[in-house]
């Protein structure tokens, strides 16, 4: 089977291939897909990621000895900092901020090897944080 694009152009299909579509309702940026799209696709039902194992984990990977403690205390402090704020468009307590502060505690935890786990932990929560919030917040 082929399909055939509005200018004319044809594609060959391959049975094996599948096309998958990841949707965020409600998510910043984003805009829902035209009907006429959805139609042609099979919903999935997906569920929340657990952040504090995921936490854990990567600290683990990064060297971190205290990756349960840290990542439990990590995972408190985003929850906390979600309910407790004000609702501002440039918070972001999601998944992609939670890896990247585990990416850059990474990189702090092979330069400072001697340095309480803990305290490059914290270090990093507040350099990548504190910046951004508001003063009513602070």
């Amino acid at each position: 089977p082929n399909f055939v694009f509005t200018d004319g152009q044809e594609v060959a299909l391959h049975a094996g291939c599948s096309y998958f579509i990841t949707m965020n309702p409600g998510y910043a940026g984003r805009q829902e897909l035209p009907q006429n799209l959805k139609s042609l696709f099979r919903g999935v039902c997906m569920m929340v990621p657990d952040f504090g194992l995921i936490m854990r984990v990567k600290l683990a990977s990064c060297g971190y000895y205290e990756n349960q403690v840290i990542a439990k205390k990590f995972d408190i402090l985003y929850n906390m900092c979600k309910q407790q704020l004000s609702k501002q468009t440039h918070y972001d307590y999601g998944l992609r901020n939670i890896l990247s502060v585990l990416r850059t505690a990474g990189t702090v935890k092979r330069r400072f090897l001697d340095m309480p786990e803990m305290v490059l932990m914290m270090r990093t929560l507040r350099d990548m944080n504190l910046s951004k919030l508001i003063a009513e917040d602070v």
